[in-house]
């Protein structure tokens, strides 16, 4: 053999082995955000579940935002909540996609009209985020 065709075997190889690397990296990375997620939303429900209308509001917009990087994790993108939510209706039932429509626009209401949100309100909009965040991540 000559040595230009031995020099590019090996440096496919180390081409190869680099692609290869960098793919098991960004998995751990993945799993890594997906996990984050989820302890996170365990972690807001005690703030759903708050006398204080302000701390249900704040938890319902953070809900939304574990949507949106949820939504960024499982189509590996960068788009906004809005975007995605468009692309997941296949993701749902029917029913369940329209109520996590409805949830979502509660959470552009109190961002945009400073909605106040009730006790059973933000109960129910944790339960939608929660089934929803959960199925996507699976």
């Amino acid at each position: 053999m000559n040595d230009p065709l031995i020099s590019t075997i090996i440096v496919l190889s180390m081409i190869a082995l680099l692609i290869l690397l960098s793919r098991l990296n960004s998995s751990k990375s993945l799993t890594r955000r997906k996990s984050t997620i989820l302890k996170n939303l365990a972690e807001l429900q005690p703030h759903i579940e708050s006398e204080n209308d302000y701390e249900r509001k704040d938890a319902i917009i953070r809900l939304d935002n574990m949507l949106a990087k949820a939504f960024n994790y499982k189509y590996r993108n960068s788009n906004s909540c809005g975007y995605n939510l468009k692309k997941a209706n296949k993701l749902f039932r029917k029913d369940t996609y329209q109520k996590l429509w409805d949830v979502h626009k509660l959470r552009n209401n109190i961002v945009h009209k400073d909605q106040l949100v009730t006790l059973n309100e933000s109960k129910k909009a944790y339960h939608i985020y929660k089934l929803c965040i959960r199925k996507i991540l699976k």
